[in-house]
């Protein structure tokens, strides 16, 4: 979705609606104008979104016209700013629970969060190399973690770079030594002790789809001690069962090298 910064909205706007590819170009700069209004907290006005989105501001008024009248835009009369619409809200639950892995997966990250006391976060690579948090059970400790659903994390996310470098969809992140990917990639999982935040511990595990790479991620976030050592060893025989059985009931494949554990009764109930 990149553009030739060096050209005018104008000019962009008019290749791109004469563009033999095949595309709609309304349906692209919808798009683009969502992704947008996904990146800006705050919302953001016409102005904004024309030169973001790279195009005219006459179309980009009658685009959003049209996207706050389908309700995928809303506007607010006293800031002048749009921001998402709350229609979208309904997409996002039906993309959700018509996800297979994350449906597999929720039965387990209750059993975690019960188990550790932890906030479960599940996390989908998304094609442009970032990640996004698509499901969460929550923590039972008094201090919540902040992170929600939608929460967008750039592909240089320590833990989750990791990951991905560990089954070779990612190159590896600057800095990362290619012993510490050879053993996430051995025990199953990997760990981050206050990368994210100082306080901040997490600990996260692929699972797999039928080309046998990760196409989600589960990740347990402590508070602290409420991450430890011990507490790692404790459950890392039940992150790669729960690793292992979401990726088969999900109906994807285990890499030949993914480790094995003892069958847990308790995996799930």
């Amino acid at each position: 979705m990149s553009t030739d910064e060096s050209r005018s909205p104008e000019q962009n706007d008019t290749e791109s609606a004469e563009a033999p590819t095949g595309l709609v170009p309304a349906v692209t700069r919808a798009t683009r104008v969502l992704d947008a209004l996904v990146r800006s907290r705050n919302g953001a006005s016409l102005t904004e979104l024309a030169e973001r989105c790279s195009l005219a501001k006459s179309t980009a008024s009658n685009l959003l016209r049209t996207m706050v009248a389908e309700d995928l835009v809303s506007y607010d009369q006293q800031t002048r700013r749009y921001n998402l619409g709350s229609v979208l809200i309904e997409y996002g639950v039906a993309a959700i629970t018509r996800t297979t892995a994350v449906t597999e997966a929720r039965p387990y990250m209750e059993r975690l969060a019960e188990q550790s006391g932890l906030a479960c976060l599940a996390i989908q690579p998304m094609p442009d190399g970032h990640f996004t948090a698509i499901a969460k059970i929550e923590s039972r400790k008094a201090i919540k973690i902040t992170i929600e659903v939608g929460e967008r994390f750039d592909r240089t996310a320590p833990l989750l770079a990791r990951l991905s470098a560990a089954w070779g969809t990612a190159p590896a992140p600057r800095g990362v030594d290619k012993a510490v990917l050879a053993e996430i990639r051995s025990q199953g999982f990997g760990v981050a002790w206050g990368e994210y935040r100082p306080e901040l511990n997490v600990i996260g595990f692929p699972v797999f789809d039928r080309d046998e790479q990760p196409c989600l991620y589960i990740a347990l976030l402590a508070m602290g001690s409420d991450l430890t050592d011990a507490s790692v060893q404790e459950m890392s025989e039940y992150i790669v069962e729960a690793a292992r059985s979401i990726t088969v009931s999900s109906g994807g494949n285990l890499p030949t090298d993914y480790p094995t554990a003892g069958t847990r009764s308790d995996l799930v109930g």
